[in-house]
């Protein structure tokens, strides 16, 4: 029973997984009909009960809407048609759903991440898995209960998918629970906690000598060049692309991240692979890694923007407050407008 404790955190993720894939493919959703009156008070109640609805996942909704994207810039429509500002909205909201499509494939591949940190013993495995599995109960929970409201519909299928959610709930919180109740120490790839400096990066170190009072304003003078260049020739041309070739500026980006994501996996498979583990080994951690990163960096940077809303809201708040206490003590504002 304990060898069994110890390999639930490699096989809930795997279950995890396989519910987010489904996810991806079918979606159930809550339908509340309309009120239609009859003679019978008891139809009446039984007209008025949710149904769960059957509908097609995420994949489906971003091929439906590209094909009646298509449908809308087909030739056989009146050419006198203005329908420009129709795609234009269905244009942000196909990049919003590609946008949850990534997240939903980022949660996919964390799953994999917290099997793979669990399994050879790396030292940030724990922060995945705090990120994981509270997030995986909250995301199974509603499913259960959908579940469950189609097994009163008397669905066939839903009770095996009960079965499964049900299962996979259970395992996924005595996984959390054997995660935290666990003392041993992982050391592993220890490398990659120093990865942030400089030569780690893949970036030298600057130089740091001292030079002649030119030399700042020098600096500031190509800074300023430099900045003119990008915000033509880069910033400006990707404000146009996205505005007139929304679509193809989504996959520019997408592009952009997978390539840069690939840079640092390997990287960091240079810097923190050990060498008593196989090659594919460290890249699976190194690519864990590059999430825990992503995780790290993404909660640091919303809880610093919340840190400074919360700042500049104060400072405005004690602005007005200070005015206030001004202009009904002293009447400064008051006399000011005399004059």
């Amino acid at each position: 029973m304990t060898n069994f404790k110890q390999k639930l955190p490699i096989l809930s993720p795997l279950f995890i997984a396989l519910v987010i894939f489904h996810s991806l493919f079918v979606e159930y959703t809550v339908q509340f009909p309309d009120f239609i009156s009859t003679d019978s008070p008891e139809q009446n109640a039984e007209m008025m009960k949710p149904k769960v609805i059957q509908e097609s996942g995420l994949i489906g909704k971003i091929a439906y809407l590209e094909s009646f994207l298509l449908e809308l810039e087909s030739k056989e429509l009146p050419i006198d048609t203005d329908l420009e500002d129709t795609k234009d909205s269905v244009k942000r909201v196909l990049i919003g759903q590609k946008l949850f499509l990534g997240l939903v494939l980022f949660y996919l591949f964390l799953t994999f991440s917290a099997a793979v940190t669990f399994a050879f013993r790396a030292w940030f495995h724990k922060s995945i898995a705090h990120v994981l599995y509270p997030v995986s109960l909250v995301v199974l929970l509603p499913k259960l209960f959908i579940q469950l409201n189609l097994m009163a519909q008397k669905d066939i299928l839903s009770y095996f998918h009960s079965a499964f959610l049900l299962f996979t709930y259970v395992i996924t919180i005595l996984a959390y629970r054997t995660i935290i109740k666990d003392k041993e120490l992982y050391e592993g790839f220890q490398a990659l906690q120093f990865s942030s400096s400089l030569e780690e990066e893949g970036r030298s170190p600057s130089n740091t000598k001292t030079g002649s009072y030119f030399a700042p304003i020098f600096h500031v003078i190509v800074i300023i060049f430099i900045g003119i260049l990008i915000g033509n020739l880069i910033y400006i041309p990707l404000f146009l692309l996205q505005k007139h070739y929304v679509s193809e500026f989504s996959y520019f980006i997408f592009f952009l991240i997978a390539l840069l994501s690939v840079f640092y996996i390997f990287n960091y498979n240079k810097v923190g692979g050990e060498s008593k583990n196989k090659n594919w080994q460290n890249l699976a951690v190194s690519f864990a890694y590059l999430q825990y990163r992503f995780l790290r960096n993404g909660f640091l940077s919303i809880f610093s923007t919340i840190l400074i809303i919360l700042f500049v809201t104060f400072l405005f708040s004690l602005l007005l407050f200070n005015i206030d206490l001004i202009q009904n003590n002293l009447g400064l504002f008051g006399k000011a407008s005399e004059f």
